[in-house]
């Protein structure tokens, strides 16, 4: 079976940096909120976007099956 050369790189590399924060997602959250804000960079913050349900139209009349 072919493997890609690049896609295998990217795996080990996710593997490495999730074994530095023992596979804790949080833990990799919070090191890179800490990274983001000791950089001093501007950091873009946008409103919540409200989601409305989605609207469903009627159905067509049709003809019960018994």
């Amino acid at each position: 079976m072919w493997t890609d050369p690049i896609l295998e790189e990217l795996y080990a590399i996710r593997k490495e940096i999730a074994a530095q924060f023992n596979y804790d997602v949080r833990a990799l959250g919070e090191y890179l909120k800490e990274q983001q804000r000791l950089d001093n960079r501007p950091v873009v913050s946008l409103p919540p976007r409200h989601v409305h349900p989605p609207t469903f139209l009627p159905m067509p009349d049709v003809e019960k099956v018994a």
